[in-house]
């Protein structure tokens, strides 16, 4: 164990030059590509190191060292409870056949994490004696894992709520909405509305500023379930609120928001455009991610969202997002098992 005199300098200095440097280098990150995970990644292991410190101190001293530990892996266990819950949403997301157990998976998933976050608190005592060296594991491997979903999802919500609040407008040529799913085959739903409405207000500020419509590209193909197109609809939409026809195309191929992007570009026939997209707060990040993948120079504008949507579809959009930078969280996983054989091995 280390002194108290130690543990206090260490605590002084070392928490607030992380911090510094990880906030400056997020600050360099955003001027440079405002569409990176690294930038907000960089904001929250400044942060969990500055105000994890106390939490550390309290492990570090022998008077208070097993209260520390068990409010780290209380912690690290709540947030595998919500990693779980969104594994849920991830498997339910990509295999159609399960869809119909979704409420009974989520109820598991909520019972399995929370049962889970009790385990630190059950004193050593209670267990049998020869469970004590594979409870080592399991509690290692469970914190480790806690820990680093901690981390993955306080990424994902710095990165949603920031990207939309640091891109500017800047009145481009061309405004991409992207679609979603119709209601009744025809219609377009609140969410679909919310997008049109913000991409023809956005629109009209640039016009009072240039003279000129910009061009709205209405981004989405037709599903199994549809009558017409999204974009045929949500054009529709727009003219039936004063948006002149000349000044909108369409893009009806699409089925994914990674399609939107890359037909929307053989609709503007232009080698390197500039241009903005239109799309729900929730949904904008993401959508970056995709716009980035295909070197699109572009800036994201959020439109709003219905405060009870707007929390299921930050679960969706996380899962998303699991998935498409599966190969970094697999690696990360290694080397969780890895650190479960090794951290209990050292400590004996």
């Amino acid at each position: 164990m280390f002194s108290l005199s130690q543990v206090t300098n260490f605590l002084i200095f070392f928490p607030a030059i992380i911090f510094i440097v990880a906030v400056t280098l997020a600050i360099f990150g955003y001027r440079r590509d405002p569409r990176r995970l690294l930038n907000s990644w960089y904001l929250v292991v400044g942060a969990v190191i500055l105000l994890g410190m106390p939490i550390i101190l309290l492990a570090s001293l022998s008077d208070t060292h097993h209260i520390g530990w068990r409010i780290l892996s209380g912690l690290a266990y709540l947030a595998l409870t919500l990693g779980l819950f969104d594994w849920v949403m991830l498997i339910n997301w990509h295999f159609r056949p399960l869809r119909r157990h979704f409420r009974a998976l989520t109820i598991f998933a909520i019972i399995l994490g929370l049962a889970l976050a009790v385990l630190p608190f059950i004193p050593a005592h209670v267990w049998p004696t020869d469970l004590l060296t594979p409870m080592k594991y399991v509690n290692t491997a469970l914190t480790l894992l806690g820990a680093y979903m901690c981390i993955t999802i306080a990424d994902f919500l710095v990165a949603t709520w920031t990207y939309p609040r640091q891109t500017k407008l800047h009145g481009e040529h061309y405004v991409i909405v992207l679609g979603s799913g119709l209601h009744h085959g025809n219609q377009l739903s609140k969410l679909l509305k919310s997008r049109v409405d913000t991409a023809m207000r956005v629109a009209s500020i640039a016009k009072d500023e240039t003279g000129d419509w910009p061009i709205l590209i209405m981004s989405g193909g037709q599903g199994a379930d549809e009558t017409v197109s999204e974009s045929s609809a949500m054009a529709a939409y727009a003219k039936d609120n004063g948006y002149p026809a000349a000044a909108i195309r369409l893009e009806e191929k699409s089925t994914s928001t990674f399609e939107n992007f890359q037909y929307s570009l053989d609709v503007i026939h232009e080698p390197h455009p500039t241009i903005e997209f239109v799309t729900n707060n929730f949904h904008v990040f993401r959508a970056s991610v995709f716009a980035a993948m295909l070197k699109l120079n572009s800036r994201g504008i959020a439109a709003p969202t219905r405060s009870h949507y707007y929390h299921r579809g930050l679960i969706r959009e996380y899962a998303a997002l699991t998935w498409l930078h599966k190969t970094r969280h697999l690696l990360a996983l290694i080397l969780i098992i890895v650190l479960t054989i090794a951290i209990p091995w050292f400590y004996g």
